[in-house]
């Protein structure tokens, strides 16, 4: 089958489309410079130059705690979250592709086989000369057919451009994504660990108050308590003794949060926390580098700014709604009611021009889509600049908290150190018989209510450390 030649004035308009096309109507995107008015440095910072610790790509591993790091690289794997995040990956990308494919020719193949019969009275019979033609016929038909839109003013290309921001838009909420799975599982390890210490000191807090109990029960009987002491001891051991339910219950809620974060069951999640560990150590001060760094780091400032990338090339694809649209199409094929010769010459068909189409009334319509990109483009450049002050402000805030418990976990301890001597010398002074067992039992209890206090500022230690890692946007190697 011979394919016959393009007119010249096909090949001109050829010529003219491909030349026109590419010239983009609507807003260029610039990205806004919002580092410029950023601080220089972070005001809560307070390390004076001292050794700081720099946060790495897998920044959990810091912690010294090989089943974190376990349930960190499990919940990476398994997270729902990151599932769903993955899939708006491929999901994004799949329509970047096929934005990009509409730059391209569309070919399309047909067949058909059909039983027609045409009306008498039609027009198609109105000035048929024949007595009696026929009416009622087979048709036979195949053939290839194909179009190609010249992007006159850009609109494909702008379709391209917003689909490829909106795909790494999905790519940087994927990255922080697991970023907060990543410290949601910390988070709950590091809990679960002081929870841990904090149970054993509550039972012991709970046998001295009831030790205590004991004794002013005996010194009631012997005359040298009063009620009024024992009903004393009966509501300090009571409040001592309701502490544990409520540590084994929150150690409990911890298991049931990683399950859901790690795709797994109780079980499971308890044989690998079986081991007893301390909870983790962190560095004295931190690098954040400075303010303006956010805006590469924070994966949430990098989503909002693509965001807005789109909402940009959004614009231009509406302006160029208003504009004519140029497609070349094309068909070839063959049509015969006789299937003997459907493969004839005389059966051959095709056709070739080029299709303009062009907006003349529209009720306002086009000029109003206008309007609602170019306030979507404002929202997304709102949304970013929010994001970038957010950004220095949860990064802010991470530093003084981190900063501030350092000191109070330097208080809490030297105050535990000095009860631990005095439960020593309770001790070898209880020993030798100088003392009554009653004021060994009162240093053990202070000692343990500043235990749970220097446990928790740990925790809290720990954990600042954590929304700093989140603030500054995870480990950065550049």
């Amino acid at each position: 089958m011979n394919i016959p030649r393009s007119p010249s004035f096909l090949l001109t308009a050829w010529a003219l489309a491909l030349a026109l096309g590419g010239c983009a109507v609507g807003p260029d995107y610039q990205r806004p410079e919002f580092e410029r008015g950023l601080a220089a440095a972070f005001d809560g910072r307070s390390d004076s130059g001292a050794p700081a610790a720099r946060v790495e790509q897998a920044w959990w591993r810091a912690f010294g705690d090989a089943a974190l790091d376990a349930l960190v690289e499990q919940a990476l794997a398994r997270s729902p979250d990151i599932e769903a995040a993955q899939a708006r990956i491929r999901q994004a990308r799949a329509s970047a592709a096929m934005a990009a494919g509409g730059q391209l020719p569309q070919i399309g193949a047909a067949a058909s086989v059909s039983r027609d019969r045409i009306s008498r009275n039609s027009e198609l019979m109105a000035n048929n000369p024949l007595p009696d033609p026929q009416t009622t016929f087979t048709a036979y038909a195949a053939g290839f057919d194909a179009s190609w839109e010249i992007d006159l003013f850009g609109r494909t290309a702008r379709q391209v451009q917003a689909s490829r921001a909106r795909s790494q838009a999905a790519e940087a909420g994927a990255h922080d994504a697991r970023l907060q799975v990543a410290a949601e599982v910390a988070r709950n390890v590091i809990e679960y660990r002081a929870l841990a210490q904090r149970l054993d000191n509550a039972n012991r807090d709970a046998a001295y108050a009831g030790e205590l109990l004991r004794l002013a029960q005996l010194q009631r009987g012997a005359g040298l308590a009063s009620d009024s002491d024992v009903h004393g001891a009966q509501d300090d051991h009571a409040r001592s003794a309701a502490v544990v339910p409520a540590l084994e219950a929150r150690r409990h809620a911890v298991l049931a949060a990683l399950t859901v974060m790690l795709d797994s069951d109780i079980a499971r999640v308890r044989s690998v926390l079986a081991a007893q560990r301390p909870i983790p150590q962190v560095p004295e001060f931190v690098d954040v580098g400075v303010p303006s760094e956010l805006l590469r780091r924070r994966a949430d400032v990098r989503e909002a700014e693509r965001q807005l990338a789109a909402a940009t090339a959004d614009i231009g694809v509406a302006v160029a709604d208003q504009y004519p649209r140029l497609t070349l199409v094309g068909s070839l094929g063959l049509d015969s009611i006789h299937p003997g010769q459907l493969t004839d010459a005389m059966s051959r068909a095709w056709s070739v021009g080029p299709s303009l189409a062009l907006p003349l009334f529209s009720g306002g319509r086009l000029r109003e889509q206008v309007k609602v990109r170019e306030a979507g483009r404002d929202a997304a450049l709102a949304a970013y600049r929010k994001a970038v002050l957010a950004a220095v402000a949860d990064t802010e805030t991470a530093l003084v908290g981190f900063d501030r418990e350092r000191g109070r976990l330097a208080d809490l301890g030297r105050s535990r150190s000095a009860l631990r001597d005095n439960v020593a010398l309770a001790g070898q002074r209880y020993r030798a018989g100088e003392t009554a067992r009653i004021e060994l039992l009162a240093a053990q209890r202070a000692l343990a209510a500043v235990e749970d206090q220097w446990l928790q500022s740990r925790q809290a230690r720990a954990i600042g450390l954590l929304a700093l890692v989140k603030a500054l946007g995870g480990g950065w190697n550049e």
